[in-house]
């Protein structure tokens, strides 16, 4: 699909958090809340591994529960999908994030300082995937 070149502006850390995320539909009261956990995150965006198949260009929202934070400090955006394969049984799903809660605009920053202290501390990055995947 790519060149192989690495196009994301951000650090991504290869690790394992909760997710719960709700796909935004619209006309739609109460979707259904759904889990996962991201192998890898960053700044820009989410890799997710879920049951679920999502579309590209789906809206979803996230509450990304973060290793070094109270599980009641969730970070709270909405991300739309940017790809999905299936992985097994599961689904890896790459979301770009939209948009963030006025109090949590701030957890970008944390976001990227966490991936920064994480990776500083010697967790390894996630590999690039290969030419025929795109990740955020």
């Amino acid at each position: 699909m790519g060149s192989g070149t690495e196009k994301r502006a951000s650090i991504r850390l290869s690790e394992r958090c909760k997710v719960a995320y709700r796909v935004l539909v619209e006309g739609s009261d109460t979707p259904k809340r759904r889990a996962a956990e991201t192998l890898n995150l960053s700044a820009s965006g989410v890799c997710i591994r879920t049951d679920d198949s999502l579309r590209p260009d789906d809206h979803v929202a996230l509450e990304l529960t973060l290793a070094e934070r109270d599980p009641e400090e969730a970070v709270v955006a909405i991300g739309k999908v940017v790809w999905c394969d299936r992985d097994g049984d599961h689904f890896r799903i790459g979301i770009c994030y939209t948009w963030l809660r006025e109090e949590d605009r701030r957890d970008l920053g944390v976001i990227a300082d966490y991936v920064a202290r994480r990776v500083q501390a010697g967790i390894e990055q996630g590999a690039p995937r290969d030419d025929s995947e795109t990740t955020t």
